[in-house]
């Protein structure tokens, strides 16, 4: 839990670069500098929030280890809501690593991973699911994820959430005031506008935790395989999407023998995709092998692209193809259509309950905007959080755990108005209201564990 001690942390990246910077948090956190910053102008103190040069000094050896820049910013002004300083020294390894010794050497202690935003969470400069956006803003794989991680981090879920625990408090506040008075029972029209109105936000918790789907895949990506026959252009796609050489392309079928895996943007939806070998029927142990992988990559995959080959018959291989995605979220390619067609899209939708065949070419890049819709409508799906249908329109859920809160607080709620519609004693239907307010608490921290927090801040780097 939270110790009002001095913490110290790189907080850029282990490596050589242009910069490196030691962030010090915590009561002692000026009094160390003092003892390892010596300022070009020499001042009895530092103005917050502005940049002093000078020289950073081992003080055992009162010799200069580096010029560097200095920054201190006073308490509550900082990120932690604690006195915050930081040394910026040139970006060597060793030196970086030097300075961060003898900030430690003074009175420091190296800080836990996510110890800096904890303290954040603690100061009510965050609030939980605001501290769990700092760490989906660094880990975003795609422009609209950093959108969606920097509206949460400005407050969007917290506002809604905050929203909802306060209609909640009402509906509460309500019942508990009958409870005052057992005589007395909830008039019949009062009873009737209460069940609606908690009809209402349970419906409203429904469409903010259905938001997850959407979320998920901006924060997390889709597990994405590309599977067909050998020589049907698996690679050549795989190539086309990332934009490099990423995989050897030949003429002869069963050169991918392996998985090969890239991480790329399709329509603003991150996608880890799956380039698999060739799906056949073989003798070879290593291409055999390399079959038994690509299936596991199919059984693995939320999404797969299936390719077919536009200028050969379809055939047994194919038909092996259909069978294995019958029951996937799939997008076929008929590739290849820049050769002499033999197999037209009609061929390949009489064998496909998806979406219509695409007419492909990986060498002209034909058909790439229709792929990359396709992508979009089986990762999203056709809800949307923009259409104004929901009083949180624009707010995405990113989180299993503030996914698993609402849906347990919109069970709690409507387990209370259940009871309240049937007539089961107040106080009961208050004990589910309570639960409920306890699980929207969880989202911003209103109501938290150590259990909770641990498993929140573990997967932070040190120096976040």
């Amino acid at each position: 839990m939270y110790t009002h001690d001095t913490i110290a942390a790189l907080a850029t990246p282990t490596g050589s670069g242009g910069v490196a910077i030691v962030r010090i948090s915590g009561p002692q956190a000026e009094a160390i500098a003092r003892k390892v910053f010596r300022p070009s102008a020499p001042r009895e103190t530092f103005v917050s929030h502005l940049l002093h040069l000078g020289h950073i000094l081992d003080p055992v050896l009162n010799a200069p280890l580096d010029q560097g820049l200095l920054v201190i910013m006073y308490t509550p002004r900082s990120y932690t809501g604690e006195t915050v300083v930081e040394i910026h020294c040139h970006g060597g390894v060793l030196l970086s690593r030097r300075v961060l010794e003898v900030v430690l050497s003074q009175g420091a202690r190296l800080a836990l991973p996510g110890e800096f935003t904890q303290r954040a969470f603690f100061n009510n400069r965050l609030d939980l699911s605001q501290a769990e956006a700092v760490l989906d803003l660094i880990q975003a794989k795609s422009d609209r994820g950093l959108q969606v991680a920097w509206q949460q981090l400005s407050g969007r879920l917290s506002e809604a959430c905050s929203t909802l625990r306060e209609r909640l408090i009402s509906i509460t506040a309500y019942v508990e005031a009958f409870l005052d008075f057992p005589e007395d029972d909830i008039p019949e029209k009062a009873q009737g506008e209460l069940l609606e109105e908690m009809h209402v936000l349970a419906d409203d918790m429904s469409s903010l935790q259905a938001t997850f789907r959407q979320g998920k895949v901006f924060r997390e990506g889709v597990r994405t395989a590309i599977v067909g026959k050998p020589n049907v252009g698996k690679s050549s796609l795989l190539n086309l999407l990332s934009g490099t050489e990423r995989a050897i392309v030949t003429a002869v079928p069963g050169t991918t023998r392996d998985v090969l895996e890239e991480t790329i943007t399709v329509n603003g939806i991150p996608l880890l995709i799956w380039d698999t070998a060739g799906i056949r029927h073989t003798i070879d142990e290593v291409e055999r092998i390399g079959v038994e992988r690509a299936l596991e990559g199919l059984n693995a995959a939320e999404i797969v692209i299936a390719m077919f080959d536009a200028s050969r018959p379809l055939d047994q291989e194919d038909e092996l193809i259909f069978l294995l995605i019958k029951e996937k979220p799939t997008v076929a390619l008929l590739n290849k259509t820049d050769l002499p067609v033999v197999v037209h899209p009609q061929d390949l939708a009489q064998r496909l309950a998806h979406n219509s065949p695409i007419s492909f070419s990986t060498k002209s890049a034909t058909g790439m905007s229709e792929l990359g819709q396709q992508i979009e409508q089986l990762a999203l799906g056709n809800e949307s959080p923009q259409d104004g249908k929901s009083p949180f329109s624009g707010t995405i859920v990113t989180q299993t755990r503030h996914r698993d809160a609402l849906l347990k607080a919109g069970q709690g709620l409507r387990q209370a108005q259940a009871n309240l519609q049937n007539g089961v004693p107040l106080d009961l239907v208050a004990v589910d209201l309570h639960a409920a307010l306890d699980h929207i608490g969880e989202i911003t921290g209103h109501v938290s564990s150590e259990d909770i927090l641990d498993r929140i801040f573990r997967d932070f780097c040190i120096g976040k």
